[in-house]
C-alpha cells in the first residue's frame, strides 16, 4: 500500500508540469532542423565573424583556410548557455532576420558569405567595434523562446509558399 501511495503521488507531480503540447508537437515535425552557431575574434585583423551551419562538420575547411588567425569565444565568454538553436535552421534565421541577422550595423562595415544553399554555412563578418552589439544579437537568437520559433517557420512556409 505504501508503494502504491508513492506511486501516485509520483505520478500527481509529474502531472503538475503542464507543457504547451499543441506547440512542441507543432515544432517536433522540425526536430531534424538546427543551428550551430560559431562566433570568431581577431584582434589582429579587428574584425569578428558569426558562422552559421546546420552542421558543424562544415567549419573544418572553412575555418582552416580563412579563419585560421582567429580565436574562438567560448560559450562563456558570449554568456550564453548553448551556442546550438534547436527547430531552426540557418536558412530560416537568415530568411527572417535578414542579411544581417538583426545586428544593427552599418551596411558598408558588413561582410557576408551566403552559403546556405551550396555548402550549408553562413558567414557574417563585421569590424571588431561592433563586438558588443554582435553578442547581444547572437544571444537574443539563441535565446529565442518556443513561440518565437514557431512564428519564424510559419513566416519562412509563407515566404516559400508565395
Amino acid at each position: 500500500m505504501i508503494r502504491y501511495n508513492a506511486i501516485m503521488k509520483s505520478l500527481a507531480n509529474n502531472h503538475k508540469k503542464t507543457y504547451d503540447d499543441s506547440l512542441y508537437g507543432l515544432l517536433l515535425s522540425y526536430k531534424s532542423n538546427n543551428t550551430y552557431i560559431k562566433v570568431l575574434v581577431s584582434e589582429k585583423g579587428g574584425s569578428i565573424a558569426v558562422l552559421l551551419t546546420d552542421n558543424p562538420r562544415r567549419w573544418n575547411p572553412i575555418i582552416f583556410e580563412r579563419y585560421k588567425e582567429y580565436k574562438e569565444l567560448r560559450r562563456l565568454e558570449i554568456k550564453a548557455e548553448k551556442l546550438s538553436l534547436k527547430y531552426l535552421n540557418p536558412y530560416h534565421i537568415v530568411s527572417i532576420l535578414g542579411a544581417s541577422l538583426g545586428i544593427k550595423v552599418p551596411v558598408d562595415k558588413i561582410f557576408i558569405i551566403n552559403k546556405i544553399d551550396n555548402d550549408g554555412y553562413y558567414i557574417f563578418e563585421t569590424s571588431l567595434k561592433y563586438k558588443q552589439r554582435v553578442l547581444i544579437s547572437i544571444r537574443r537568437i539563441l535565446n529565442l523562446s518556443p513561440q518565437k520559433k514557431y512564428e519564424i517557420l510559419e513566416k519562412c512556409l509563407a515566404i516559400n509558399k508565395d
